[in-house]
């Protein structure tokens, strides 16, 4: 269905740079092949990214011209998603800890001006299930993955 109201301006701007400035497969400089814009709806409002995405422009190398993404990316919203993360949290925390309805939580939202429909109340909720269901099925997997890499439960 399409849209019946504009999508709202944004209300602030960041640029996300790729952190990794080499490839990881040559050691090679990425050049910054292209820019992309993404507005994400968050509580504090609408935020309008800058994403720097990076290329491998060396010839031999197995990640020759694959694009590499700014990793803060994924901290703000899950791809493809135009609402942040701290959204779909909000979202199952009034839906399980409040054990608010679908219009109720839509009414919350729009209280606090995020404008959205029931429909991607509903959305928002499967995809706060989906990464539950994620973190209950894989989190000893997780916890690896974050030991390797130096990270410590608090």
């Amino acid at each position: 269905m399409a849209r019946k109201s504009p999508q709202p301006k944004a209300t602030s701007f960041e640029v996300l740079e790729c952190v990794q400035q080499n490839c990881p497969s040559c050691g090679k400089p990425m050049w910054n092949e292209y820019n992309n814009l993404r507005h994400v709806r968050t509580l504090k409002g609408v935020v309008q990214l800058l994403l720097k995405i990076r290329r491998c422009q060396n010839r031999s190398c197995e990640r020759y011209r694959i694009k590499y993404r700014p990793e803060q990316e994924g901290s703000w919203a899950l791809p493809q998603q135009e609402f942040g993360l701290d959204v779909i949290a909000l979202v199952g925390a009034l839906r399980y800890s409040e054990h608010r309805s679908v219009p109720q939580i839509h009414q919350q939202l729009r209280d606090r001006g995020i404008e959205v429909s029931e429909r991607s109340v509903i959305y928002l909720l499967e995809r706060y299930d989906e990464l539950v269901a994620l973190w209950l099925s894989d989190h000893s997997r997780l916890k690896a993955i974050a030991k390797k890499g130096g990270y410590q439960n608090p």
